[in-house]
């Protein structure tokens, strides 16, 4: 038997109330943490708490659904800037999207130290998002508009320190950290003088984030 439009509509309201409730946990994480409740994703949303309950049985599930989404935009980042035909601009447009994203969401550490998180996040790093950001970096390097001596891997780590200023400087100016940030982008510009020590590695950085988190 044909389904009709009325018979469908149930199924769309759904997925429109599920991407309404995502949409509002993304926003209330972002800004208060996850610390934030259920009831106040659904007050953010619009819609009953129990709406919010049927779609994510509890906070952890609906964390796991953002988790993945914040996967996603960073390969969608990586995208953008490898669409940009100048490669200084294009590895410019990935540390600062990168930092952007840090410096913004103060739920992005908790929802990553969740159970189990911080292993898949390093895991999604290595295996998608670190290629992409090296092929940008070898790019920039050789079109002589970044130091040759970056490793890929340090992107991780200079948006950290950015999204430190930006955790330390929320509550007097929002936007301090936008400073810091040009300030370390237009550091990694070529250089004669050799940074020392040397790089840290993949595996060193995720292990010095998953301690800070």
């Amino acid at each position: 038997m044909t389904s009709t439009p009325a018979a469908r509509a149930p199924r769309a309201d759904a997925r429109r109330n599920r991407q309404r409730v995502l949409d509002a946990a993304s926003v209330v994480f972002a800004e208060h943490g996850t610390k934030a409740t259920l009831n106040d994703v659904a007050r953010h949303a619009g819609v009953g708490v129990g709406t919010v309950y049927r779609k994510f049985p509890d906070k952890d599930a609906l964390l796991d659904e953002l988790f993945a989404h914040k996967i996603d935009s960073l390969l969608q980042l990586a995208g953008r800037a490898a669409s940009l035909q100048d490669a200084g601009e294009a590895f410019r447009e990935l540390l600062l999207g990168l930092m952007e994203i840090r410096a913004t969401d103060r739920g992005l550490d908790s929802i990553l130290a969740g159970p189990g998180r911080g292993d898949r996040f390093t895991h999604e790093l290595a295996q998608e998002f670190l290629p992409a950001v090296d092929g940008l970096v070898a790019r920039a390097i050789r079109a002589g508009a970044l130091r040759a001596d970056f490793q890929a891997q340090e992107v991780c780590l200079l948006a950290h320190m950015v999204g430190k200023v930006a955790d330390i400087t929320r509550g007097g100016d929002p936007d301090a950290w936008r400073r810091y940030a040009q300030l370390i982008v237009d550091g990694t510009r070529p250089s004669p003088a050799p940074l020392a020590p040397p790089s840290l590695s993949f595996q060193e950085v995720a292990a010095a984030l998953g301690r800070d988190l």
